[in-house]
């Protein structure tokens, strides 16, 4: 081996391939946030859900096509596609335990990726999963698989964000909202317009069905606040609940024109740090 490839040496994430999550344990604990919350988080482009809903997330993947197993911690705001009116989920944070699955998803797909030190316990029915960097646990989740969520509504709260928003062209999938404006292309110029735009892409998630139905509890969700991983700056209002499942996933790598659409480069640029940590000292 050398450090020249070709691309048959490589996963099929850096041909445009399907990034598959054949085997998986995801754990959703579901939450209402603040409007304001929601608002200030969403880049241009995207506007705000219905219901200021929030997915705080801890995805177990047991086997992939790129990676060994690893754990990741993530945050989804529910959001709504400005131009097609679609519903979908929009990820301002991810911790990683692993460097591949980091660097494809920040470089290839354009996800906040970080590195950091992530737990998970489990006992019986009991969950337990944490997100920790530069000494902070800035999050913690809980749930108790016992059949009772927090709040009995939830399928009918939640049920519009879980449904294939577009099952004529995209049958069985759900959208993840992400956007691909990678700093090599901006950071080095004096005029900000020089640039490209950043593009809002929709990514079309399908699943892997397993015989192992998903369970229901009770959950929680605690913040502490970190200047590097600010995701306390969701609040949680009211939890709803959590949902264990076991499908694997699948991200489409295939880019369509009708996937993209370009924001302005001036009212994109704070949000473009947020895959960066804060100035340290």
């Amino acid at each position: 081996m050398s450090f020249k490839r070709n691309q048959n040496e490589i996963c099929e994430t850096l041909k445009g391939g399907i990034t598959d999550f054949p085997g998986a344990e995801i754990m959703s604990v579901f939450y209402e946030t603040t409007p304001d919350a929601v608002a200030e988080v969403l880049p241009p482009g995207l506007k705000p859900y219905k219901t200021p809903i929030v997915i705080a997330g801890f995805n177990h993947f047991t086997k992939t096509n790129f990676e060994v197993p690893y754990n990741e911690a993530a945050l989804y705001v529910s959001a709504v596609h400005e131009k097609t009116g679609l519903p979908g989920l929009f990820v301002p944070g991810m911790t990683l335990d692993v460097d591949m699955g980091s660097i494809l998803g920040r470089e290839v797909g354009g996800y906040p990726k970080k590195w950091g030190n992530l737990a998970l316990k489990q006992e019986g029915t009991s969950y337990e999963a944490s997100a920790e960097r530069h000494g902070i646990k800035y999050y913690n989740i809980k749930a108790e698989l016992n059949g009772k969520p927090n709040d009995p509504d939830i399928m009918e709260k939640i049920g519009g964000l879980l449904s294939p928003p577009d099952p004529k062209r995209h049958p069985g999938a759900t959208i993840i909202y992400n956007y691909l404006w990678p700093a090599s292309q901006w950071a080095h110029l004096e005029n900000i317009k020089d640039a490209p735009n950043p593009i809002l892409y929709t990514v079309w998630k399908t699943k892997h069905l397993e015989e192992k139905k998903p369970v229901i509890g009770t959950g929680e969700v605690v913040y502490q606040h970190s200047d590097h991983d600010p995701w306390d700056s969701l609040p949680v209002v009211h939890t709803l609940g959590a949902i264990m499942t076991y499908n694997g996933i699948a991200l489409d790598g295939a880019r369509s024109s009708e996937d993209e659409y370009p924001v302005d480069q001036e009212a994109y640029l704070p949000y473009a740090f947020y895959g960066f940590d804060h100035k340290l000292g």
